[in-house]
C-alpha cells in the first residue's frame, strides 16, 4: 500500500509542477514575447544615449531580429559548415548482454543499449547580429550557451573502426571538458562505436534574439536580463514559430499536469483499496 501512496503523491507533485509552475513560466516567456515591440540596433543604440546622463548602467530589454555571424567564423568539426557559434558533443555507444530470472524462475536474456558522454566542445566566439539596416550588435555568448537553440547540423553513428580510423583523438585543437577514452569491455559488454551530435547557428543564419542591450567599453552589446523573471533567448526561430511552440508548450504542461494528477490519485485510491 504504501508503494502506491508515495507513488501517487509524486504523480500529483509533478502534476502540480507542470499545470502550474512549468505553464506559469512557459506564459511569462510568451507574454515578454509578444509584449515587446521589435527594434533596430540604432534604435536600442539611441535609447542607451538618451539614457546615459540620467544612469551609465542603463540597459534596454529589447527584441532584434537579423542575420548572424562572428568575428572568427569557424568549421563545425563533424560537419565541416561555416559556423558562426557551434556545440558538438561526442557519446560513447556500447551493448551490454543482460542475464536475468523472470518471474517464474526461467532465465532471460536482453541486450541493453548505453550512451555515455565523452567529450563535449563549444565554439567561444561572440556572436555579431546584423540588422536589415546594416547595423550590428554583439552577442554575449560565454557561460549563456544553455539560452541558445541551436540547429541541429548532424546526428551521426560511426562504428568505432572508421571512427578512430578519423584520428578524432588526436586532434589536437579540439578541447575536451570531459574526456576518458578508456574502455573495458567483456564477453556481456561490447563496444559499438560512437554518436557524434552537433549544434550550430550558421554563417548568415536569420536569429531572434530577446534581451538586454548595454554598453561595454563602447561596444553595444546584448545579454541575460539583470531581472531573472526576464527571458534572454537566441533563436533561429521566427517569432511565429516561436509563439506557436510557446504556446504548444504551455497547452501541453496545462494537459500533462491534469493528466498526472488524476493519475496519481487513482493509484493512491487503488493503494488504501490494497
Amino acid at each position: 500500500m504504501l508503494m502506491y501512496i508515495v507513488l501517487g503523491v509524486a504523480l500529483i507533485a509533478l502534476g502540480v509542477y507542470l499545470a502550474w509552475f512549468l505553464r506559469r513560466k512557459t506564459g511569462d516567456a510568451l507574454l515578454d514575447i509578444q509584449a515587446t515591440q521589435t527594434s533596430t540596433v540604432a534604435d536600442v543604440k539611441e535609447a542607451l544615449a538618451d539614457m546615459a546622463s540620467i544612469s551609465a548602467d542603463y540597459r534596454e530589454y529589447c527584441e532584434l531580429k537579423g542575420t548572424v555571424t562572428s568575428k572568427n567564423p569557424q568549421k563545425t568539426p563533424f560537419s565541416q559548415r561555416d559556423a558562426a557559434y557551434y556545440t558538438a558533443t561526442t557519446y560513447r555507444v556500447t551493448e551490454e548482454t543482460i542475464r536475468e530470472r523472470d518471474s517464474n524462475g526461467n532465465m532471460r536474456t536482453r541486450t541493453v543499449k548505453h550512451e555515455e558522454k565523452i567529450s563535449e566542445e563549444e565554439s567561444g566566439e561572440e556572436l555579431i547580429l546584423t540588422d536589415g539596416n546594416g547595423d550590428s550588435i554583439t552577442i554575449e555568448t560565454v557561460g549563456v550557451a544553455g539560452a541558445f537553440d541551436l540547429v541541429k547540423t548532424m546526428d551521426r553513428f560511426e562504428p568505432a573502426q572508421s571512427y578512430n580510423n578519423n584520428n578524432f583523438f588526436q586532434n589536437r585543437n579540439r578541447i575536451f571538458r570531459n574526456f576518458d577514452n578508456g574502455f573495458v569491455g567483456g564477453n556481456d559488454h561490447r563496444m559499438l562505436g560512437y554518436r557524434q551530435v552537433e549544434m550550430a547557428f550558421n554563417v548568415g543564419q536569420k536569429l531572434y534574439v530577446l534581451g538586454e542591450a548595454y554598453m561595454n567599453g563602447g561596444v553595444l552589446m546584448i545579454g541575460p536580463p539583470t531581472d531573472k523573471s526576464r527571458q534572454f533567448i537566441v533563436t533561429a526561430k521566427s517569432e511565429e514559430e516561436l509563439v506557436k511552440s510557446k504556446e504548444s508548450a504551455k497547452k501541453a504542461s496545462l494537459i500533462g499536469g491534469i493528466a498526472c494528477a488524476v493519475i496519481g490519485l487513482i493509484v493512491i485510491i487503488v493503494g488504501f483499496t490494497k
